[in-house]
């Protein structure tokens, strides 16, 4: 494992540095087969604050759309109830460095591929960390310059491009696209720019007709193409602007129009006017197969029809047991992929702060950025329902706390990315194979990092319900940031939100009540089989 702060240096000796009145803590290498993991740090560290400072929310756009069809709704504070408890107080402390390791200890082995973890704060690196190997064929450990794929994290990018076309009056976000690509079929007439960036566009999905069509992804293929791909299809999935059904086509088009607008290539216009600018010189957009990525991370899946052993045909899979010498890996990197827009960006943990930068403010960029975030955060209303969905972003409340981020799965690479913007917070983790979760790790990390702001919104739903029927009580507790259910013949078991007052304990499915004060007064759960069973809080 690599343990870094904010340090260019990778020395193997374990050791503290002071830079710009901040203590970086570095931890080693250590050994991946080691049975313990020690870990001694001496904090000299600000302690994370919350600034009250939220990222600015979108005016409505006028658009002189079709009554009914789709509104704009900023995205302010009425959205949100975050609690205004500190993140986790003298961050980076032993307790909580090591409650992240345990989230990715499974990974520190020198013979499978791993994930590496970065946590930003107001645009700096606080913390990073890689566990596992890059490149299995020449035992290269992964570090926080390693080159990942980022998948559908790179939608936001790709977005952020074409808003400031936006932005400069060169393209019109309620436009028809049809007005910038000369050959847009007719079937598709109804979609506009705007339709593209939150998946309302109804565009049938470029690699799902792919896959229908026998298309190989790692076919040598440019954006052109892409853009034939489904341009050449019959139908629409959705009346545009009526649904969100995610596509990447969509994104595909975006890329598209950028190129057509600016007269550039996609990939050079995104360097020249973003990346450059941020200071973001580890990461592009990959539209040319044959250029050279320093530090490029190699992509795999665990083999199938694993023995009890741990092995596949007598090679291990690199399980819990760390002693275990051959990984059972296949390498899943498709060097021939070249599609750029819905993905194709490169970048690193190092890399990625400019872009938490840039979300934070942490700059000195033209005014016209802080134009482009607004933009980027703005949120449609579909059917009187506001969407998750804003330009490349997903902007939820989860579990009392306003989150902006993506995830992404592409060829091997699992990705995601998670924002706090009220509390100056951001979380990315890449991982370089196939069976990993970096939104479960990415959930488990916000609630080391952020405990106490949940435990106070998660408090009023503890206590004891009471079914007087079936004669059982349900109690809820809260703990490590989570809220748990404890039932008979059951063990204490982690509830996860899937909307406000909804939350889901495995299959069951639970709805919240609440009286004219707004105060919780019980809850009905429903299994398969059974409907709406109401139970009443206790007093």
């Amino acid at each position: 494992m690599r343990v870094t702060g904010i340090t260019d240096d990778h020395n193997p000796s374990q050791y503290i540095q002071d830079m710009s009145d901040k203590t970086n803590i570095i931890a080693t290498r250590f050994g991946m087969q080691a049975t313990m993991w020690i870990l001694t740090c001496v904090v000299v560290f600000a302690c994370f604050t919350k600034s009250g400072e939220a990222v600015t929310r979108p005016n409505s756009h006028s658009d002189n759309q079709p009554a009914g069809e789709v509104a704009v709704q900023a995205f302010g504070e009425a959205d949100v109830q975050a609690a205004s408890q500190n993140v986790v107080e003298d961050f980076p402390d032993e307790k909580t460095l090591s409650e992240i390791y345990d989230i990715f200890s499974k990974y520190d082995r020198e013979d499978a591929p791993g994930c590496a973890v970065a946590i930003y704060r107001n645009g700096e690196t606080v913390y990073s960390a890689t566990f596992g190997m890059a490149n299995l064929d020449y035992g290269i450990p992964l570090s926080d310059s390693a080159r990942f794929y980022m998948a559908s994290v790179s939608k936001q990018v790709t977005a952020a491009a074409a808003g400031l076309l936006i932005l400069r009056g060169e393209l019109g976000y309620a436009d028809p696209v049809s007005e910038y690509i000369d050959d847009w079929p007719d079937w598709a007439a109804g979609v506009r720019v705007r339709h593209l960036f939150n998946h309302t566009s109804g565009l049938p999905d470029i690699y799902d007709l792919m896959d229908i069509a026998g298309i190989s992804l790692s076919n040598v293929m440019d954006i052109d193409d892409y853009m034939n791909l489904f341009m050449n299809g019959e139908s629409l999935k959705n009346r545009p602007g009526s649904a969100h059904s995610y596509t990447n086509s969509g994104y595909t088009a975006l890329a598209k129009l950028v190129e057509v607008v600016s007269g550039s290539t996609f990939s050079e216009f995104v360097e020249k006017e973003l990346l450059e600018p941020l200071g973001m010189t580890a990461t592009h957009f990959h539209d040319d197969r044959t250029r050279i990525i320093p530090n490029r991370v190699i992509s795999y899946a665990p083999l199938q029809n694993v023995r009890q052993d741990n092995s596949v045909n007598g090679h291990s899979t690199g399980g819990d047991d760390a002693s275990s010498p051959v990984p059972a890996f296949r390498q899943t990197y498709l060097s021939n992929f070249q599609g750029v827009g819905p993905g194709g960006l490169y970048s690193s943990l190092k890399d990625w702060k400019h872009w938490e930068s840039f979300w934070f403010g942490n700059n000195d960029l033209p005014s016209e950025y802080d134009q482009l975030k607004t933009l980027m955060t703005t949120r449609e209303v579909v059917r009187d329902d506001t969407l998750d969905y804003a330009l490349g972003l997903d902007i939820t409340t989860w579990q009392g706390i306003r989150m902006v981020g993506h995830s992404g799965s592409f060829m091997g690479f699992k990705t995601d990315v998670r924002r706090f913007p009220d509390h100056e917070l951001s979380q990315l983790i890449l991982c370089n194979r196939e069976d990993a979760d970096p939104g479960e790790k990415n959930q488990k990390l916000a609630k080391i990092l952020l405990k106490d702001a949940f435990e106070a919104f998660l408090m009023p739903y503890s206590g004891t319900y009471h079914n007087e029927e079936l004669l059982v009580d349900y109690k809820l507790t809260v703990e490590d940031g989570s809220l748990k259910l404890t039932r008979r013949l059951s063990p204490k078991g982690v509830m996860s939100e899937d909307a406000h007052d909804k939350w889901r304990a495995g299959s069951w499915d639970f709805v919240f009540l609440r009286d004219a004060e707004n105060s919780i007064t019980g809850f009905v759960v429903s299994t398969g089989r059974a409907r709406e069973v109401e139970f009443t809080k206790k007093e």
